[in-house]
């Protein structure tokens, strides 16, 4: 009888570890713009956030959105222009986007950008744990002029940075992050195509920026986990 009863404790236990690995492990939309309704609010997740932009960057409206959005046909993405002249700004013109992880951990951030002929080649993505310092991510380069980085480069999928297993990124209110022009090898704005020369009139364009993370674990379940295994160690070494 006590044997069956462990049998029994030890599948509804596996049973609930499941459970709750599958929950905490499915990701979740923290933060997703596609700009389709021509307006910079985040269009979904769970925390939602914020755009701004930065060293006299401007946003002269939305156009033709990435080639990669299911909704074809009212596709659209966010412009951005008037970036810094020639040998002047580096990494200080671009566009952020606020988007807190309150709750969650394992947090992507993924987006598809456009490059005009005459756009910086270079772009750096930064991010923030705390809304003032940031830090250098990976550099994005064109593949070529009038081209979305899905086209080029990224072969029908976005640009993707993963900061699963980085702590300070999870569960943070302030976490916050950013796509600036750079200057090339040469020192310079180099432009995405090679045959012209760079522009402060060339435009960056984005669309399908979106965040995800999966749920904090909740300390409740992982206690009435922990209690549950406890107590099945506990019965086998009475029976023992």
């Amino acid at each position: 009888m006590r044997a069956s009863l462990i049998a029994r404790a030890c599948v509804a236990l596996g049973a609930l570890a499941v459970t709750l690995g599958l929950t905490q492990a499915q990701p979740v939309q923290l933060a997703f713009w596609d700009f389709n309704d021509s307006n910079d609010t985040v269009d979904g997740g769970v925390n939602g956030g914020t755009i701004s932009l930065i060293g006299g960057v401007t946003n002269p409206g939305y156009f033709a959105g990435s080639p990669i959005d299911p909704n074809t046909t009212n596709n659209r993405g966010y412009q951005t222009t008037t970036y810094p002249n020639q040998n002047t700004g580096n990494l200080t013109a671009g566009i952020v986007f606020n988007t807190p992880t309150t709750g969650y951990i394992n947090i992507t951030v993924q987006f598809d950008v456009r490059w005009s002929n005459t756009a910086s080649k270079y772009l750096r993505f930064q991010y923030t744990y705390d809304g003032t310092n940031w830090i250098d991510g990976p550099q994005l380069v064109a593949g070529a002029g009038d081209q979305w980085y899905s086209q080029g480069p990224g072969s029908g999928s976005r640009f993707f940075v993963d900061f699963t297993g980085d702590t300070i990124a999870d569960n943070n209110p302030n976490f916050a992050f950013r796509i600036l022009t750079e200057f090339g090898p040469s020192g310079q704005y180099e432009a995405a195509r090679s045959t012209s020369s760079y522009s402060p009139n060339g435009t960056l364009r984005y669309d399908l920026v979106e965040v995800r993370g999966t749920v904090v674990p909740e300390p409740a379940s992982m206690l009435a986990l922990g209690a549950g295994l406890a107590g099945l160690v506990g019965l086998r070494r009475r029976k023992q």
